[in-house]
């Protein structure tokens, strides 16, 4: 379940992480945006809040020095339509004098999982691009925790001293495992005169975990699901739709996120973002393929999976009886597949006409091209 901005923000603010002033307004607020939004000290950030990544270059995130400014762009954003989404949230944030901006996640991966630090001194917009070859990336083994060397190499490589960074971090350790989270994002994470100040979120929760802080979370993500969403949940797998023509599909939300964040950086589109979680099965895979080919828009799908729990050989047969069955034959699709029975995985898929590709690098450059 991806979390809207605000539901992270709070998050952020139940485990001390800094955060700008704010205010969110909702569609039935309209008649009091004016109102809410005076609470706010200016000048301002006006932000749509969507389930979904990538609004920043649909200018659904603006900046407003008055009230009336912060007005007018608000009613304009508020029951818009983007990416198959509707807006029905905006949050009215202050613009907060920036000095340095840097990006820092923590993503649960792997079988058995454990959590992937990653920390960059280039964040924002364009992160993917201007963190290549700079980005740290540190393993935290659940059973140690977080330890005190790996806050200092963290925050030598952000320039950062330790015990600026230390909180910080805590923080978003604590939260992931509170709050069962599977993404964890600070994009960017902004250096001010009054210390760190996380001013942008982004978070992925396990709606399956059970866990009663996501009581109110889910509550309201379930209340919002379309169709697409109602028939994923059912299989028990996670799509969100977006606004592009190409199917990124995933097991795990770090590793989905990540080829989707490749595919954008490449000048793909992405449409439609499906997470398969772990242990997937051939019937699950075909379901998410179906469904996946279903949609009208999508022109290509990108299938990333990296074998664990999940079983690369399943992954095949699933792909190879969706493709058969959903008579979409123009639909490019392209295949990486890594991990447990890799081989048997590409004996199927090649005896079926498909050729897997090595590497995530590969797989991109094929979808686009």
């Amino acid at each position: 379940m991806i979390l809207y901005e605000f539901e992270a923000k709070r998050i952020l603010e139940e485990v001390g992480i800094p955060t700008e002033a704010s205010v969110l307004v909702s569609e039935e607020d309209a008649g009091r945006l004016r109102e809410l939004a005076s609470r706010v000290p200016g000048p301002y950030v006006v932000k749509a809040q969507l389930r979904q990544w990538g609004r920043g270059k649909a200018g659904l995130v603006r900046f407003a020095d008055t009230l009336d400014e912060v007005e007018r762009i608000a009613r304009g954003m508020l029951g818009l339509e983007w990416g198959g989404e509707r807006v029905r949230y905006v949050l009215v944030s202050e613009r907060v004098r920036v000095l340095r901006e840097l990006y820092l996640s923590m993503m649960v991966v792997g079988s058995p999982p454990g959590v992937l630090l990653l920390a960059s001194g280039a964040g924002g917009v364009e992160v993917e691009e201007r963190a290549r070859g700079e980005l740290l990336a540190i393993r935290i083994d659940p059973f140690e925790g977080l330890r005190d060397y790996m806050v200092r190499r963290a925050a030598k490589h952000l320039g950062l001293q330790a015990d600026q960074l230390a909180p910080l971090l805590k923080g978003m350790y604590r939260a992931l495992w509170e709050y069962s989270l599977l993404l964890l994002e600070l994009n960017p994470l902004a250096v001010t005169d009054r210390g760190l100040v996380a001013i942008d979120r982004k978070a992925v929760a396990d709606e399956d975990s059970g866990n009663p802080k996501l009581s109110e979370f889910l509550s309201r993500y379930e209340g919002e699901l379309g169709d697409l969403q109602r028939e994923a949940r059912r299989w028990g797998f996670a799509a969100v739709p977006l606004d592009g023509e190409i199917a990124v599909v995933g097991n795990g939300a770090g590793l989905t996120m990540a080829a989707l964040d490749a595919v954008a950086d490449a000048g793909g589109r992405p449409g439609l973002f499906l997470d398969l979680g772990g242990g997937a099965s051939a019937d699950r895979v075909k379901a998410a393929l179906k469904l996946a080919l279903s949609q009208p828009r999508i022109r290509r799908v990108l299938v990333n999976v990296l074998g664990g729990i999940t079983r690369c050989d399943e992954v095949a047969r699933g792909l190879v009886e969706a493709l058969r069955e959903a008579g979409r034959s123009g639909v490019k699709v392209v295949v990486r597949l890594s991990g447990f029975m890799e081989e048997e995985g590409r004996r199927i898929l090649e005896e079926a006409g498909l050729k897997p590709c090595g590497t995530l690098e590969e797989a991109v450059a094929e979808v686009v091209s």
